[in-house]
């Protein structure tokens, strides 16, 4: 139970909490009418019962039974909405023959050879340790599809686990699979069959572009009442037909569940007014568009001995404009397609900051890496703080709202109201002369 006056120094892992006193929060995560001092959130108190939220409030004095932060930084639970941990962690055996995407593609398929369950459960986990001790609480990875049938890493992942962390799957098949309308629903009654936390998923690009086959795909994921997340349109090319055809689609058609579209690189390059309209219509549908900064920064205009001209990041800003709900994910992580990477979201935010000239960082854009109603498409609500929300939070001490997310990589994680992870240093720097 944490004691009178403690202070940020002195509590142990799995400790139980009673609340957080003094921290201070995002705009986006507080009520309109929060009091505001120099043109920032005042700080606020969190109560926990129970390893639930049960009250927010401007800081009291008074509350000395409160873990006291004395202003650090506080998000909610992180999320990772897009990652590839049937991929992760591969660099060192499948480097890539060439720049681009396509290259990846290929280098990734010579090392499935090395995908044995063991191989894939100890590259899973390992990723799934990295971003629950960063702070996340629920990771959404793809899995590669080939055949109508369930790949051996569907059910591999299936089986990883941590305690605070929930994971969802989606079946990422090419397009060419849903060619065929028996393929199709053969695909989307193996994901409907695999529980609720298993999504339809889809490569569409314009090297297998096929009206028809995206026919199939909607409706068999409408048939089997899957949501969808979607690779589409990850390409800096006018050509690329998808997010046109989706717009087309759902201006014509109810779809019962809800649609993530991740990349939409293409969205960049095309006409301002065909970007403008295939968002008006995404947004009508509330389809959640996610960015992948850092691996599209590193596969798109990639030419050798060449800088790249484009960002190859999508219309992120336009379509938080268009009332479109947006994330931000780190996709791939140390294979063929991105060398780097991180399970950190506060790295692939750092990325978009500069690529994408984010601004009000940590009081709104930090939404991007925490909003989990934009992911799932669970009906919004005004704060992930509210009371009864589970007590998920992370602590970044020794950070400040004007340079964050840089400097941050010590922080303290909050899970159901217990400290489970922290990564501190000490702040003070000495000098000899």
């Amino acid at each position: 139970m944490s004691t009178p006056s403690q202070s940020m120094a002195n509590l142990s892992l799995n400790a139980p909490l009673n609340g957080l006193a003094h921290a201070r929060l995002p705009a986006w995560t507080l009520p309109a009418d929060w009091p505001q001092q120099n043109g920032e959130p005042v700080l606020a108190d969190i109560h926990f019962s129970q390893g639930l939220i049960t009250l927010l409030t401007p800081s009291q004095a008074s509350n000395k039974h409160l873990w006291n932060l004395g202003g650090a930084l506080v998000l909610p639970g992180l999320i990772e909405p897009h990652a590839h941990l049937d991929k992760t962690f591969t660099l060192t055996r499948s480097r890539p023959q060439g720049p681009g995407l396509l290259a990846a593609i290929e280098a990734m398929h010579q090392d499935r050879q090395h995908w044995t369950p063991q191989d894939l459960r100890q590259r899973g986990l390992r990723g799934l340790t990295w971003a629950a001790a960063h702070g996340v609480t629920h990771l959404r990875t793809h899995i590669d599809w080939f055949d109508p049938t369930p790949p051996v890493a569907w059910h591999e992942m299936a089986a990883l686990a941590l305690t605070g962390l929930t994971l969802e799957r989606v079946a990422l098949a090419p397009l060419t699979l849903f060619t065929d309308v028996n393929s199709a629903d053969a695909i989307a009654r193996a994901v409907a069959q695999s529980g609720d936390s298993c999504l339809l998923g889809g490569f569409i690009h314009s090297s297998n572009w096929n009206p028809s086959a995206m026919a199939n795909l909607m409706e068999s994921a409408a048939r089997w009442r899957l949501n969808l997340d979607l690779h589409i349109d990850e390409e800096l090319s006018e050509r690329a037909n998808g997010l046109v055809w989706l717009a087309d689609y759902l201006s014509r058609h109810d779809f019962p569940g809800h649609i993530c579209c991740s990349h939409g690189c293409a969205l960049a390059s095309g006409s301002e007014q065909q970007a403008q309209q295939v968002l008006a219509e995404l947004a009508k549908h509330r389809v959640t568009l996610i960015a992948l900064p850092m691996t599209n920064l590193l596969l798109q205009d990639a030419v050798v001995g060449r800088t790249p001209r484009q960002r190859g990041i999508t219309r992120l800003k336009e379509a938080q404009t268009a009332g479109i709900p947006t994330l931000l994910g780190c996709d791939n992580v140390q294979d063929a397609f991105c060398p780097a990477g991180s399970y950190d979201p506060l790295d692939t935010l750092s990325c978009a900051l500069f690529s994408a000239q984010l601004n009000q960082v940590f009081d709104q854009q930090s939404r991007l890496i925490c909003d989990l109603g934009a992911l799932t498409g669970a009906k919004a609500q005004s704060s992930p703080l509210n009371a009864g929300s589970a007590a998920n939070l992370v602590i970044f001490p020794g950070s400040d709202s004007v340079t964050w997310p840089l400097n941050s990589a010590a922080r303290r994680v909050i899970s159901h109201g217990k400290l489970t992870y922290q990564r501190m240093w000490n702040q003070e720097f000495t000098h000899e002369s």
